[in-house]
């Protein structure tokens, strides 16, 4: 049968790993990595339905710029997502320990902190 093998790459955009604060629903995480279409995450919940795939939440990545030269500055990025995806990667006494990865439903608004 011919198919996709598990793990195989289906990102256009190239990703970064990167440790970020997530706010979604009822919850803050850190992101894994992050690209131009997406983020993925790590969080912990016994409630796997929030997660599933075809799942739209709100979401907000806080970040920090730090540009040589110049001060540092927080930066939020706020909207929409979809998840595509979900892996149990550990079962805690919290509940399960999920990866989750969601792409970006149309361009994040773009905040930072006035300095």
């Amino acid at each position: 049968m011919a198919g996709v093998e598990d793990g195989a790459e289906h990102r256009t955009t190239e990703r970064v790993d990167l440790a970020l604060q997530i706010s979604i629903p009822g919850q803050e995480c850190k992101t894994t990595n992050i690209s131009a279409n997406g983020v993925y995450f790590e969080v912990v919940t016994s409630d796997m339905n929030a997660f599933s795939p075809g799942t739209s939440m709100p979401i907000k990545i806080d970040a920090v710029t730090n540009t040589p030269g110049c001060d540092e500055r927080n930066v939020k990025l706020y909207g929409q997502g979809l998840i595509v995806r979900n892996e149990i990667k550990d079962v805690t006494s919290h509940g399960n320990r999920l990866g989750v990865a969601l792409e970006f439903k149309g361009k994040l608004e773009v905040l930072m902190d006035e300095s």
